[in-house]
């Protein structure tokens, strides 16, 4: 699939063999829903969209994170050679860190994250993740009540954005969704997979929906290396 250069309407992901499966990247300004189990990437993915806004394309990310310490989240993304530490200095990364316990203020503190948001600029930015905010609702259609109201949210603040989640149920007999059906709410779903073959897992990402775009409709291996997180769209995952 052929990467429309120079599109003023694309952002770029960062992570190589990617933009090339959906037509040079996110539509700006979109919502994407990334899915997958526990270890198969997650978080590596969106600090790795961030990073590369702030050091290639001088676009501010904010990380909004319900589960990851910063402390620790900055020390392990350091593997890669990316300084967290030195763009939050810079003013090119802000975290917000939401403990368990204080999960409930995030809804509050609306005016707060925007005015943050309109003041240093932010482009981007990730949600690690939404489990926490919708245990906050008793019921399913409260939960899906208040995840369309973040989502709103999200979208009135006028950022690309990711918002990190669980999967469930078994991807070996279904299309993939998440646990609280965020997908739905959003315009692109991806889906990280870490699936396992005899003695060894593999690692495989799968774009299963990306709205107003010509997506590929395959599943690609991936890999994690010493410089973060890529996609190898000519490689089969499955054997045909």
């Amino acid at each position: 699939m052929k990467k429309q250069k120079g599109s003023s309407d694309r952002v770029q992901t960062g992570i190589p063999g990617l933009d090339s499966l959906m037509e040079g990247g996110f539509i700006k300004g979109s919502i994407i829903s990334l899915c997958g189990d526990s270890g198969t990437g997650k978080t590596i993915f969106g600090l790795q969209f961030l990073h590369e806004g702030a050091v290639k394309h001088d676009e501010p990310g904010l990380y909004l994170s319900f589960d990851e310490h910063k402390r620790s989240m900055f020390r392990n993304m350091q593997r890669f050679g990316w300084d967290l530490a030195k763009l939050e200095k810079d003013k090119k990364l802000l975290v917000i860190e939401y403990p368990p316990y204080e999960v409930d203020h995030f809804a509050s503190q609306e005016s707060v994250i925007h005015d943050l948001i309109d003041r240093l600029g932010v482009q981007r930015m990730v949600v690690d993740s939404v489990t926490p905010v919708a245990l906050l609702y008793e019921g399913e259609q409260k939960r899906r009540q208040g995840l369309l109201r973040l989502i709103e949210r999200i979208r009135n603040w006028e950022v690309t954005s990711i918002l990190v989640s669980e999967s469930v149920g078994d991807v070996s007999i279904g299309t993939p969704r998440s646990r609280y059906g965020i997908e739905f709410l959003s315009e692109g779903l991806i889906y990280l997979y870490n699936m396992r073959r005899k003695n060894y897992r593999d690692r495989a990402l799968e774009i299963i929906k990306m709205r107003g775009v010509a997506h590929a409709n395959k599943v690609c291996p991936m890999k994690i290396t010493s410089k973060g997180m890529s996609v190898y769209p000519k490689q089969q995952f499955f054997e045909e």
